[in-house]
């Protein structure tokens, strides 16, 4: 027969300001790192708080500061378990950490919903700003938290019917250079594997091959792209069709990083 397990109170601000013998102004001030407390005094509620192993609520203290601030932002990405999103978080997450910053994450799934659900979640729990690597095509819905203050960065993709911040590579770009180095290298039938056609960074890809092979003075073969292969199942069957037929491609291009994966599957 087990035994039943009944959840105690947590401790709070009165409880060790009891033990401590002071205000609860006093303590309020130690744990939210305010001045005008005496170091005697800091240290007498700093141990309270470690004998009833206090535990500050910060959403609380978020409520009550004039300044509203949180020290938390929540961080938006395709999928967290992509090598690319991950690198992304954990460039996020050391950052803010240097700063005393919580960082929240979570995956939209290129799920315009699922997007906007996270940042309303987020946002409901009052985070100071929002980074999104975003799936949604229309941000508009994000006017009411930048009004209220919240801070706006979006990553890898441009927001859409909104201006705000965003960090962006040059996706074309990088892939006509790409085509010019296979050019350089003999090659003329340079086959192309991209992701869903309506992500901006895919759409952006797919014209720098095209473009790419325009400046080099080739005409783009229909039969040697391959496009919305989203994960890496579907690159390798599609990198197979590629190699399966009579006259293949020499070279691939291969516009996101799981197709890259499933395309050296193939490959193997």
């Amino acid at each position: 027969m087990t035994e039943a397990v009944f959840a105690q109170s947590r401790p709070t601000m009165r409880d060790v300001a009891a033990q401590a013998r002071v205000s609860l102004k006093t303590v309020s001030r130690v744990v939210n790192g305010e001045s005008g407390v005496s170091p005697r005094l800091a240290r007498r509620v700093l141990a309270a708080c470690e004998r009833l192993d206090y535990r500050h609520n910060h959403t609380a203290s978020t409520l009550r500061r004039s300044n509203r601030r949180s020290a938390t932002i929540g961080v938006v990405l395709e999928d967290v378990s992509n090598p690319f999103s991950s690198a992304l978080h954990r460039a996020i997450e050391d950052v803010a950490v240097q700063r005393g910053v919580l960082v929240l994450a979570g995956s939209s799934d290129e799920d315009e919903d699922r997007e906007r659900r996270l940042v309303l979640a987020f946002a409901s729990r009052r985070v100071d700003g929002l980074i999104i690597q975003p799936s949604s095509h229309d941000h508009r819905y994000l006017l009411t938290e930048r009004k209220a203050g919240t801070a706006l960065v979006f990553v890898d993709r441009p927001p859409a019917s909104i201006e705000a911040d965003a960090v962006l590579t040059d996706n074309a770009a990088g892939v006509r250079r790409g085509v010019q180095h296979l050019v350089a290298h003999g090659h003329r039938r340079i086959g192309y594997l991209g992701d869903t056609h309506t992500i901006a960074t895919a759409g952006d890809r797919h014209r720098g091959y095209l473009d790419g092979l325009a400046n080099q003075r080739i005409e783009a073969d229909e039969r040697l792209i391959r496009l919305d292969l989203h994960g890496i199942e579907k690159a390798e069957a599609a990198t197979r069709e590629l190699l399966e037929q009579s006259n293949p491609p020499s070279a691939l291009l291969t516009g996101q990083n799981l197709i890259t994966i499933g395309a050296f599957r193939a490959l193997r």
